[in-house]
């Protein structure tokens, strides 16, 4: 009898701790932003937007962003929110804007244009945008790529801000500024103080642009191998990147980003880089001239997390400084608590 009694305990505690069923997203998530609630804005692909709460629960804004509008009918390559939850959609050339309420309007560029031009916000003309951010003053910076190889030199980026008196203007062009030549930039991020940081992806490292013009190197020895990467943790002056892409800038000042060939999140502090999730195998460098780990898929404490990155990764940061990953190779959203524990919160 008390055999039996203690295995009614355990089975009830079981049912107890059981956990909810993880929200089925619609189809495959596309981008990801926090809004002032700390709900989880998606966009999955074929224009639908959604929002998944704090307690879990998902919900539908739109099932079709492109609704109620005429052509050219908007997309979402790349997304970011302000802070009065106003969400920014950019795909080439156009970049869309949605109200809290759903309603979305074109906000910026001239569509079907191939040419790059200042000025307000009527007139300003973009190119090929594939990064957006906001600081917290409502000034939105667009990363935008020139694939015309007019001078046969490949492409270069272009970094503009458009400021809240909807004035557009080229803060930065890779190719003639020697301090941030890249030919591939993966990922941007902003901090609350308006300093830019962007991932060099052909560099293999991160820098930091301040609004004043000065250029300096966050992480990653840039340039150093150009092909074969090695990820090296520990002091900033040594430590070398394989694939930096997504930045984000927690309370602290730490970045963290998504490395997209290491399948990890990673962060810089005190001068230091380290692992923050994933524990994907990695590959010795002379098997892979791209650098690359094992994907995988695995919840639990962040440093046996496995992640599949390759296909997109994106990642954004709420209040709680909880941090949510798109993990695009798994087709699902994940979270990184602030205590340490990855768990999938949608799929």
């Amino acid at each position: 009898m008390k055999i039996s009694f203690f295995f009614v305990i355990l089975l009830t505690a079981g049912a107890v701790q059981a956990q909810p069923p993880i929200p089925k997203l619609p189809s495959s998530p596309t981008a990801i932003v926090v809004d002032s609630r700390d709900n989880l804005i998606i966009h999955a692909y074929m224009g639908r937007m959604l929002k998944l709460s704090p307690d879990g629960t998902l919900s539908v804004i739109t099932d079709d962003i492109r609704k109620n509008t005429r052509s050219p009918y908007p997309k979402c390559s790349a997304m970011a929110i302000d802070s009065r939850d106003n969400i920014y959609m950019a795909d080439n050339e156009m970049i869309w804007k949605m109200t809290p309420d759903g309603k979305v309007s074109p906000f910026a560029g001239v569509p079907f244009t191939t040419t790059v031009k200042d000025g307000p916000l009527a007139t300003a003309q973009f190119r090929s945008i594939e990064y957006l951010e906001t600081d917290p003053a409502g000034n939105i910076y667009v990363t935008e790529r020139d694939n015309t190889n007019k001078d046969n030199l490949g492409d270069f980026y272009l970094i503009r801000k458009i400021d809240t008196n909807g004035q557009v203007a080229t803060l930065l062009n890779t190719r003639e500024n020697p301090a941030l030549k890249s030919r591939w930039i993966a990922g941007m991020g902003v901090d609350p103080k308006g300093n830019l940081y962007v991932s060099d992806g052909s560099g293999r490292c991160i820098k930091k642009v301040e609004p004043n013009g000065t250029i300096s190197t966050v992480a990653g020895l840039c340039g150093k191998r150009e092909f074969h990467p090695v990820y090296v943790q520990g002091d900033i002056s040594k430590a070398e990147l394989m694939a930096p892409e997504d930045i984000l800038i927690n309370r602290n000042g730490d970045v963290i980003f998504a490395d997209g060939r290491l399948n990890r999140i990673i962060r810089v502090a005190n001068g230091t880089v380290a692992t923050l999730a994933g524990n994907s195998e990695i590959q010795p460098n002379n098997v892979n001239m791209g650098g690359r780990s094992k994907e995988g898929y695995k919840d639990g404490k962040a440093l046996t997390a496995l992640f599949n990155f390759p296909q997109r990764c994106a990642i954004a940061i709420d209040s709680r400084q909880h941090i949510y990953i798109l993990d695009g190779g798994n087709d699902c959203i994940r979270r990184l608590s602030a205590d340490g524990v990855v768990t999938t919160v949608a799929k």
